[in-house]
């Protein structure tokens, strides 16, 4: 009766157990204290969700909007063309008296996404706005468009710099699609990670700008766009990296000094979480596949391997996907060592999460119209070709004498 008994108990003890581990996977968002109404950290190569709080609910971006202009511009305006304020333009709120333009002033390219992100000057942005699409609602159209092209599909932008209008609106999650997408653009996050600078217009001369943020002194931090209006109070893109790991955090509706306190805590919780998962080492890829009845040797160009924070013992998926038209083209050229037939992705919940490219691993020539089957075939006729030849019966030959 006691050894029942003593079962029994720890039986009880293994479900409690195993009840707190649960309840402590499931409420995890809830160990961050977060003072910001809504917020999301991502990792900034794949876009896996670290965490998240209402990051779905739209709200008001403000001045992190300029993110958006800056990609916009970097893709329609070459370096050496210049930004002009317009009239118009300088009717914009005012954002900073460190510098005042005039009407026909020119800022080159590179210089106006510095100023533009150091001072958040809603003025220049407008500006770029013009310069770039001739008039603000084909510029607008313009982001809207690349919005929902890498999946902010819950934003929707009326200006070029984040002033307050009800129809301008974002999501946590969009916010941080769209810093991930700055990412691609180096000359964005270096204007967004610059604290200060000397400025050259074609009317003004080596002029002194900063950034009066706090952002900077996060010793983590590498580049970052706060923003501010009475509506939408604070809000803030950050981007961190810590040994080579870089997340995105995003805060809206937050507040100063609050907002720099919860991105310590975000950067607390999501570093430690992450790791590097291996899936495929490129030495150990031995895979082969069959093009035209070849079997074809190959290899990946690197490790399919990314840095996660999901559990350890989430399932992956590894898919083939070979070039289009591949058989034809071996047909007609062969193949050479190296050279890409295809590409590897590894999927979780049928996300791709990495992919590599799917390389030969040793030159092919094109197949000969004589291949091993069409010999088989040939040999098989010719002995059958043979036997028949020298197997039918031989006619005697009649000798009829002559009379004489």
């Amino acid at each position: 009766m006691r050894f029942r008994l003593l079962k029994v108990i720890k039986c009880c003890l293994c479900i409690l157990l195993l009840t707190c581990f649960f309840i402590q996977k499931n409420t995890q968002a809830e160990e961050i204290n977060l003072f910001s109404d809504k917020a999301i950290t991502i990792l900034a190569d794949s876009g896996e969700v670290v965490y998240e709080k209402n990051a779905n609910v739209t709200d008001f971006p403000a001045s992190t909007t300029k993110v958006m202009t800056a990609i916009i511009m970097m893709d329609h305006v070459k370096e050496n063309e210049a930004i002009t304020m317009s009239a118009r333009s300088l009717q914009e709120e005012k954002s900073n008296s460190q510098i005042l333009f005039s009407e026909g002033e020119k800022l080159d390219r590179n210089t106006a996404l510095k100023t533009m992100m150091i001072l958040s000057a809603n003025d220049l942005a407008y500006a770029i706005g013009e310069t770039v699409a001739g008039d603000m609602n084909s510029f607008v159209k313009m982001m809207n468009e690349r919005a929902k092209k890498i999946g902010a599909n819950n934003t929707h932008f009326t200006n070029p710099n984040g002033l307050h209008n009800d129809n301008h609106y974002t999501t946590a999650y969009d916010l941080a699609l769209i810093a991930k997408e700055a990412l691609k653009y180096p000359q964005i996050i270096k204007a967004m990670g610059t604290k200060e600078a000397h400025i050259t217009t074609s009317k003004q001369m080596n002029k002194y700008i900063f950034n009066r943020g706090n952002m900077f002194t996060n010793p983590y931090f590498l580049a970052g766009k706060t923003g501010y209006t009475n509506t939408s109070r604070n809000t803030l893109i950050e981007i961190d990296q810590k040994d080579g790991q870089q997340i995105i955090n995003i805060l809206l509706r937050s507040s100063k000094p609050q907002y720099l306190n919860d991105i310590k805590l975000l950067d607390a919780y999501a570093f430690p979480r992450i790791y590097k998962k291996v899936i495929v080492k490129e030495e150990d890829w031995k895979k082969e596949i069959k093009v035209k009845d070849d079997v074809i040797q190959t290899k990946i160009s690197e490790d399919l391997s990314f840095l996660t924070a999901k559990n350890p013992n989430t399932k992956y998926e590894v898919s083939v996907k070979e070039e289009n038209a591949l058989a034809t083209f071996y047909k007609n050229n062969g193949l050479h060592k190296n050279q890409k037939i295809g590409k590897v992705e590894v999927l979780s919940d049928g996300e791709i999460v990495t992919t590599a490219d799917l390389l030969t691993a040793k030159s092919y020539d094109r197949p000969t119209v004589f291949t091993l089957n069409t010999l088989v075939i040939a040999g098989i006729i010719i002995v059958f070709l043979t036997i028949v030849l020298f197997t039918r019966p031989r006619r005697k030959r009649v000798y009829i004498k002559s009379r004489t």
